[in-house]
Order: structure tokens, then C-alpha cells, then sequence
């Protein structure tokens, strides 16, 4: 049990500041958003205990932050108009799409550096030189000993060979899921 409270407990200062941006966007105190976030960590931390399944972290975390947002609302009533739960609703919806939207770019990301790292010496030194030191493709020619279309022909081929890496290892990533 530690160690599923242990992953838990990883999994949710990985997601922490998209917590905090979802309670901040619906409550104008830092303080009482902070309030909220540690609220939402002890009723996780309690239900982990409990052996209650949590199967998506963000989207457990959002609804518990959520509830306890309205519940500040109603005490406090510091809102000049209390929302209902179905504008709540929208905007955890809002969120769940873009957390989804973010594992897209995350799996397209670790496929890139991996791509990355089965290119020839050759071809990650060109990229260094034109995407790490921005170097001008005229100037990169120059020190290498190639001539400019040499240059571009190559770079043209690392890119499109780096998207193709990317599909099938992003593809393959999909249906072992």
C-alpha cells in the first residue's frame, strides 16, 4: 500500500501545477487555492488508503477539487454570482481534453528523443548546428565542406527519416495499449 501511495503521491506533484491552474482559473485567493490543492492531496491520500480504485489521476483530482471549489463558494460566498455545477462542468471538461491533447504530445516528444538517439553522428551534428547553435544553413555548409543544396538535401532527409521514426514508434506505442 506505500508503494501505490508513494506512486500516487509522484503522480500528483507531476500533475500539481495543472491542478493549481484549473483551481486558480475558478478561485481568485492563492491562498484558499492552495488550501483547496492540499485539501485535494489528503482526500487522495485517505481514498489510496481506503483502497478506492483511482484509474485517472487528473481527472479524480479535478473532481474532487471541483467539489470542494462549489463548497468554498456556498461558505464563503465571496462570488458576486454562484455558478452551478454544470459550468464546472464545461471547464473540467475543458481540461480533461487538453490533459489529453498533452499525452499526445508527451508520447510524440519521448518518440523524438528516441528517434534521436539512433541517428548516425553525422545527422545529430547537423541538427546541433542548425537547431541547437542556429546556425544560418549557408554558414553550416561552409564548415562542413558541403555545398549549400548538400546541406539542405541531407537535412531534408534526417527530418522527413525523423518523422517517419516518430509515426511508427508513436503507432506502436498506441497498439501495445
Amino acid at each position: 500500500m506505500p508503494d501505490k501511495l508513494e506512486q500516487l503521491g509522484a503522480q500528483f506533484l507531476a500533475q500539481r501545477h495543472v491542478l493549481m491552474a484549473f483551481i486558480s482559473g475558478l478561485i481568485r485567493d492563492p491562498n484558499a487555492a492552495e488550501d483547496i490543492l492540499q485539501e485535494v492531496w489528503m482526500r487522495l491520500s485517505e481514498a489510496s488508503r481506503s483502497g478506492v480504485p483511482i484509474d485517472d489521476l487528473g481527472r479524480w483530482c479535478r473532481g474532487t477539487a471541483r467539489n470542494l471549489v462549489l463548497h468554498h463558494w456556498r461558505e464563503k460566498r465571496t462570488a458576486r454570482v454562484i455558478p452551478d455545477s454544470s459550468m464546472l462542468d464545461l471547464i473540467e471538461r475543458a481540461f480533461d481534453e487538453q490533459a489529453g491533447a498533452q499525452g499526445i504530445w508527451m508520447a510524440r516528444k519521448n518518440a523524438l528523443l528516441e528517434c534521436l538517439r539512433t541517428l548516425p553522428d553525422k545527422s545529430r551534428q547537423l541538427l546541433a548546428h542548425v537547431y541547437e547553435s542556429g546556425l544560418p544553413l549557408a554558414e553550416v555548409a561552409k564548415q562542413t565542406g558541403q555545398s549549400y543544396a548538400a546541406v539542405m538535401m541531407l537535412l531534408s532527409r534526417v527530418r522527413k527519416g525523423l518523422r517517419e521514426c516518430v509515426v511508427r514508434r508513436v503507432q506502436a506505442e498506441e497498439r501495445a495499449v
